[in-house]
């Protein structure tokens, strides 16, 4: 398969970022809860988006268009994403349990009503979650592992990218204008917040950036030569880095978000050149691991933090010390880490070593094994039905 390294790691640090911004959204306040970039983080899970509809064009549009079989492809990129997202319902879905066996321990996970009766973690939610339905405009809130709306949406976008495909060969362009033009048209008059969507027109949202990513895949494959003079080299690479963190930073839930996948897009065409300074860092190995276990960080992450909080609140119980503060806004009561600024500070520079330790060891135990034992299925699968086809016993 084609590999952008650089790529790669960015897919590490838009991982990082959208954690970060979630440990915002958690409301952890420290000097970084007032920056504008980490405010409008969330738009990371749009550059994903692209990303992924840029390799996945690199490594599977001609050979769907060749035979590769659209079943095949599905089942590959399932076992890609399958294993982990869930793993980590099953995690979720036990420590409802335990609250059930052990009400004791209420306290500490700080639940507002008894498990499985909130909307977000009623049983039917669990079957959603399980065939990857909860993103496709079931429920208007988020469900047990929240982020893997995306991951929903993502798996539902392969399926129309292989169908296109398969179903229209080499007329299957015809599909990419519809898409990078009508998905933020659509999504401008379906979503309050333009492109701050997730389970409602999430699926539009997916299907908008991933297109604009193939769209990209395209313009590279057929006019690398031409553009690499463009848009390759140290001024192209570090233009877009600063185009990138000024249109995230301004954008925040406005129209303009609606433009951020073709801002990704053009960050990715520049990136996959990969010939400047920028690239070169990109490709060290610190940020290689990150885009290693990008999709790790991304799925635990929450989970993370979460129990970051209840750890907070047996310390405070047992050291008798104030770890959480408790603050009304907008009539909610919500907890806050620590008293101070600063003690948010050290909670942010704990908090991302220990989402990058745990992303190892799932990536390490849980990915890699999943995704070898998916291949070596669906490949032995592949070679049983020609076998089949040609009356080989």
């Amino acid at each position: 398969m084609e590999r952008f390294v650089a790529l790669d790691s960015w897919r590490g640090i838009a991982a990082c970022m959208v954690a970060l911004y979630h440990l915002y959204y958690l409301h952890v306040h420290g000097h970084l809860y007032e920056v504008p970039l980490l405010q409008n983080s969330w738009l990371f899970v749009d550059f994903f988006f692209v990303l992924s509809g840029f390799v996945i064009a690199a490594n599977y549009q001609q050979r769907l268009l060749d035979g590769f079989g659209a079943g095949r492809f599905i089942l590959l990129r399932l076992g890609r994403i399958y294993p982990l997202h869930f793993v980590m319902l099953a995690v979720g879905v036990a420590l409802k349990l335990l609250l059930v066996l052990a009400p004791g321990f209420s306290s500490v996970a700080h639940t507002a009503a008894p498990p499985f009766t909130a909307p977000d973690e009623a049983p039917g939610t669990i079957l959603a979650n399980l065939l990857l339905i909860h993103g496709l405009h079931l429920y208007d809130f988020l469900t047990w592992n929240g982020q893997s709306w995306s991951i929903s949406t993502e798996f539902y976008t392969y399926v129309l990218f292989a169908a296109c495909l398969v179903g229209l060969g080499k007329r299957a362009w015809i599909a990419l204008p519809v898409a990078v033009i009508g998905g933020p048209i659509l999504l401008a008059m379906l979503s309050a917040q333009y492109l701050a969507t997730d389970t409602e027109w999430g699926i539009i949202r997916c299907v908008y950036g991933f297109a604009v990513g193939v769209v990209v895949w395209n313009i590279y494959r057929r006019w690398t030569d031409p553009l690499r003079t463009w848009l390759s080299g140290n001024v192209a690479e570090w233009c877009a880095i600063a185009l990138m963190l000024v249109f995230v930073s301004l954008s925040s839930k406005t129209i303009l978000s609606l433009a951020a996948p073709y801002v990704f897009g053009l960050v990715v065409l520049v990136f996959a050149f990969e010939s400047g300074t920028a690239s070169a860092m990109l490709r060290l190995r610190p940020l290689v691991f990150l885009g290693t276990v990008s999709y790790s960080i991304y799925m635990t992450h929450v989970f993370v933090a979460r129990r970051l909080f209840d750890t907070g609140r047996v310390l405070e119980k047992f050291l008798d010390i104030d770890l959480l503060t408790q603050r009304r806004i907008d009539g909610q009561q919500l907890y806050f880490v620590g008293t101070e600024a600063w003690h948010g500070d050290i909670f942010y520079l704990a908090f991302l070593p220990i989402v990058l330790a745990v992303s190892y060891f799932t990536y390490r135990w849980i990915e890699q094994p999943g995704r070898k034992w998916n291949r070596n299925w669906v490949q032995t699968r592949h070679d049983s039905l020609r076998r089949a086809a040609s009356g080989v016993a």
